[in-house]
């Protein structure tokens, strides 16, 4: 039987049910902090997929994943350290769904595309996946991504418990389970957590991010760039990117960059999972 899974064309998970069909797992962490101004909701959305077709699948799944979250087994709290600046009454949601496999709803050009970077006894994992659970997760962003570290760890917790992968759907990356404890313990996140897109149309060059939603801000976009300019173009995107992780953004927001003022501006004919804001090209 196909169970139901709700998808953007382009692969973003939206509107799915809890496990259980009783609203969205939801945890308050522990140790919170004062509030911080400024808060900016991000979106997280990750598949595991796995051959085993209970995975994560009752109460007793879902409240070992909370624990992992929440730095309860000795195993997640070198994840969990690395959290800090939660404010206080912090909740985090992350709600699950379940999809056998192959599904109508999963392209598989495009999961072939994303696991075709890892190595080859965990993309043969992946090839033989019969289930694919959903988690999605929309909350506060707090400093230094630390809502990526939780989300993340739920995510290591499933793969690890049920020989599985994981598929990063807003970045487009797939990691093994022991990569991204690897990359979520670590003192700071890396740029693997953002893809930089570039693609010639024309003789002209564009770049596009996928991956700030996760930071509570849009992807970015340039377009129109000159292959002379690509230089000068690469460092005023990533001022700019840099800008929208730390601080978000939307069309009309101004950036300084290089001694000038930028003004950003809605995308144009670009499919992105929730937001996009265009920086000009030099």
């Amino acid at each position: 039987m196909t169970r139901p899974l709700a998808l953007f064309a382009s692969l973003a998970l939206v509107g799915l049910a809890a496990c259980g069909g009783g609203g969205p797992a939801r945890d308050p962490l522990l140790d919170a902090e004062p509030s911080f101004p400024g808060e900016r909701e991000s979106l997280q959305m990750y598949l595991v997929l796995t051959a085993d077709r209970a995975a994560m699948q009752g109460p007793t799944a879902v409240d070992e994943m909370w624990a992992a979250v929440k730095g309860q087994r000795e195993r997640y709290k070198p994840i969990h350290s690395r959290v800090s600046g939660v404010p206080g009454g912090y909740e985090l949601d992350i709600e699950l769904d379940f999809a056998d496999l192959p599904h109508p709803m999963l392209d598989p050009a495009a999961l072939a595309g994303m696991i075709a970077d890892l190595p080859p006894e965990a993309r043969a994992k992946a090839e033989a996946a019969t289930l694919a659970v959903s988690m999605r997760s929309a909350a506060p962003a707090v400093p230094g991504g630390g809502q990526i570290r939780l989300v993340g760890a739920a995510a290591v917790f499933a793969a690890e418990q049920h020989d599985g992968v994981i598929l990063d759907l807003l970045s487009r990356r797939a990691w093994t389970p022991a990569d991204l404890f690897a990359e979520l313990s670590a003192p700071t996140l890396s740029g693997r957590q953002i893809r930089l897109v570039r693609t010639v149309d024309e003789g002209e060059m564009e770049l596009t991010t996928r991956g700030n939603p996760k930071y509570g801000a849009p992807d970015l976009q340039m377009r129109g760039v000159a292959p002379a300019e690509m230089g000068a173009a690469r460092r005023r995107f990533l001022a700019v990117q840099d800008h929208l992780v730390q601080a978000g953004g939307a069309p009309g927001t101004r950036v300084p960059v290089a001694g000038e003022t930028l003004t950003l501006t809605a995308c144009e004919d670009l499919v992105v999972d929730v937001g996009c804001v265009q920086v000009p090209a030099p």
